[in-house]
C-alpha cells in the first residue's frame, strides 16, 4: 500500500534507498506503454524537454523563456499529474542512500521538479558525512563534506573519515572498533572514491572491495555499469565481472512485471519466467540496452573500460533465499560468482551457448534444481576516449 499511502499522506520531506525510486520509474514506464499513442508522444515529447531544463530551472539557474513556458506546459499536462499519481507533488526536499542511485534515474526525479538529493552517510557518523548544497546537486557525486566533517583518501581509493559526530565503540565489540576506527578518530567506510579539485565533491565509485583492476591496469567498478543497466524498467538486476580480466561481461535479471507486461501487449506467449528470459526478442532488447550503456560508459574517460563485451541472461532471478542477494535486495557478489561460474566460463571462452544445472529455494524450504540452456550474446562496445591508468 505504499503507493497509495505517500498519495494519501503526500509528504514534504522523503527518504528512500534507491530501490524504490526504481521500482517506482519502472512502473511509470510499464504505465505509459500501456497508454494511448497520444499520450505516449506527450509524455516523451514532455520529459525529453525535462530532462534538457528541468534540473537548471530546479537549481534556479538561467533558462530561456520559451523553454520556461514549454516546461510550465508540460507541468500542467505531464510533470504535475505524474508527481501527484507518485505521492511527491509536495515534496520540498527528498534524499536517497544506502547504495549507489543510477545517474539516469536520479536526473529523471529531478527534471520533474523534485529537489531529490543523494544523501552519503553512516550510523557511526551520526549520518551525515557529505551534502549536497542546493544549486551544486549532480548525478555522479555526493557532495560536499557536511560542517566540521573531514575526509581523506587512502593509497587504495578508500574513504575515510571524522568528526565531532563519530561514534565512540562498537557495544562490547573492541575489535570491530579497531578494525574500523584508528587512534586519531578516523573511520574507514569500506568505499572508494575521490574529491574533485575542481568542486571539492566527493565520488564514490563502488564498494571498495568491489573496485579491481582490469588486466591493462584500467579501474574495474562494476556497480557503475551495473546502476545503468538498472534505469532500463526491462532490466531488475545485473553483475558486471571483469576484475583482473581483459574485458567486462556481465548477468542480467528481466523484471517479470515490466517484461511480462510487454509480452502480453504484444501477444507472446510465456509459461514461465525461464522461458521469457530466453525469448528471442526479449534478447534483442536487452542487447540494445546493453549497447547504449556501453555508449554511455565509454564517455567517462576513468572508466571507459568497463564496457560489457558478451552478456547472458539468467533463467532464474538472483534471491535472498538463495544467498544471491541479501534481504536489502544488495547482490552478493563472491557467492554469485561461485555458484554461476561455469555460466562465467562460457562469457569467457566464446560460447555460444551453456547448459546449467542451478540449486533453487522453494517457498517452503525444501531445495530443488533446475536446469536451462542459456544463449550468451555479444555486445557491441562504442570507442574509447584516451583514459588514464588507475593508481598503483
Amino acid at each position: 500500500t505504499m503507493m497509495t499511502d505517500l498519495r494519501e499522506i503526500g509528504p514534504t520531506y522523503f527518504f528512500a534507498p534507491p530501490r524504490v525510486f526504481e521500482t517506482q520509474l519502472t512502473n511509470v514506464m510499464i504505465r505509459m506503454e500501456d497508454a494511448g499513442k497520444l499520450k505516449q508522444r506527450i509524455f516523451h515529447y514532455f520529459m525529453n524537454h525535462a530532462r534538457r531544463v528541468g534540473p537548471q530551472i530546479l537549481d534556479g539557474k538561467p533558462v530561456g523563456a520559451m523553454d520556461r513556458l514549454k516546461y510550465a506546459l508540460g507541468n500542467l499536462l505531464v510533470y504535475g499529474p505524474l508527481k501527484d499519481t507518485l505521492g511527491y507533488s509536495r515534496i520540498r526536499v527528498g534524499y536517497t542512500a544506502g547504495e549507489a542511485i543510477g545517474p539516469e534515474i536520479f536526473d529523471f526525479y529531478r527534471s520533474l521538479g523534485i529537489n531529490l538529493k543523494q544523501l552519503y552517510g553512516q550510523t557511526e557518523a551520526t549520518v551525515f558525512i557529505t551534502v549536497q548544497p542546493d544549486g551544486e546537486v549532480r548525478a555522479d557525486t555526493v557532495g560536499v563534506p557536511a560542517p566540521d566533517v573531514e575526509i581523506r583518501i587512502a593509497e587504495n581509493g578508500e574513504i575515510f573519515y571524522r568528526s565531532p559526530g563519530v561514534f565512540v565503540e562498537y557495544y562490547k565489540n573492541a575489535e570491530s572498533t579497531a578494525s574500523t576506527k584508528d587512534p586519531e578518530g578516523w573511520v574507514a567506510t569500506g568505499d572508494a572514491g575521490f574529491i574533485e579539485e575542481s568542486s571539492g565533491h566527493l565520488r564514490i565509485i563502488d564498494r571498495a572491495k568491489d573496485v579491481g583492476k582490469m588486466a591493462d591496469g584500467r579501474m574495474f567498478a562494476p556497480k557503475y555499469v551495473e546502476n545503468k543497466l538498472k534505469f532500463y524498467p526491462d532490466i531488475l538486476e545485473a553483475v558486471v565481472f571483469g576484475n583482473s580480466r581483459d574485458r567486462c561481461v556481465a548477468f542480467i535479471n528481466i523484471d517479470l512485471s515490466a517484461v511480462g507486461n510487454w509480452a502480453e501487449r504484444n501477444n507472446i506467449a510465456y509459461a514461465s519466467y525461464q522461458e521469457l528470459a530466453g525469448h528471442p526478442r526479449v534478447l534483442e532488447t536487452i542487447q540494445t540496452h546493453v549497447e547504449e550503456v556501453n555508449k554511455s560508459v565509454a564517455e567517462d574517460e576513468m572508466l571507459a573500460g568497463c564496457q560489457v563485451h558478451r552478456f547472458v541472461v539468467l533463467h532464474k532471478e538472483l534471491d535472498a533465499d538463495d544467498g544471491e542477494m541479501t534481504r536489502t535486495r544488495k547482490v552478493r557478489r563472491r557467492i554469485v560468482e561461485e555458484k554461476y561460474a561455469d555460466i562465467i566460463a562460457a562469457l569467457y571462452d566464446g560460447s555460444e551457448r551453456i547448459s546449467t544445472r542451478t540449486e533453487v529455494t522453494y517457498e517452503d524450504g525444501r531445495k530443488g534444481h533446475i536446469s536451462a540452456t542459456l544463449e550468451i550474446r555479444d555486445a557491441a562496445v562504442a570507442a574509447e576516449k584516451t583514459q588514464p591508468m588507475a593508481a598503483e
